[in-house]
């Protein structure tokens, strides 16, 4: 049940990523850098707290 979290998670960040970069950005590749970034500390932050959390409880 952990790994299909984690899958759904990356899947619908992923698609956040491609909508955003496709459809909101267009051509300003720096934003599009600075809103990937973002995206990617915020998904590892999460799923580091949520892994510590499952082998805390486990």
């Amino acid at each position: 049940m952990f790994l299909i979290r984690l899958l759904i998670i990356a899947f619908v960040i992923g698609y956040c990523v491609w909508f955003v970069s496709n459809k909101v950005l267009g051509k300003n590749l720096k934003m599009a850098r600075v809103i990937a970034a973002t995206l990617v500390v915020t998904t590892v932050i999460y799923l580091l707290l949520g892994s510590l959390s499952y082998v805390l409880e486990s």
